[in-house]
């Protein structure tokens, strides 16, 4: 699977909720419309739990999660920078979301 998007900062969020802590994904936030997919999009699969609103999606073949539409907002995309090879060897600056009380 292949995606690109508008890289606007190496800034990261690694969210506490019990999803997020289990995939270890680490997200970038963009616009819809800064994010494309160019292809793999049948071996992409999604997940919705809780309130259903947010569509997280993962790879059918190694179910690694690639992205997601949160219900925080779902005119964006969460790209888990953990899948972009051009960001691995990057610093990024990495803040914290307390997803744990985000909803309560």
């Amino acid at each position: 699977m292949r995606f690109e998007f508008l890289l606007a900062s190496l800034k990261g969020v690694s969210c506490n909720c019990s999803y997020c802590v289990r995939k270890a994904s680490l997200h970038h936030r963009v616009p819809a419309n800064h994010f494309r997919l160019l292809s793999g999009e049948e071996r992409l699969s999604s997940y919705q739990f809780g309130t259903g609103r947010a569509r997280h999606l993962f790879c059918k073949a190694c179910g690694i999660h690639t992205h997601c539409h949160p219900r925080s907002a779902p005119e964006q995309v969460n790209v888990n920078l953990h899948c972009v090879d051009a960001v691995q060897d990057a610093r990024v600056e990495v803040s914290l979301h307390d997803g744990r009380g985000w909803a309560a």
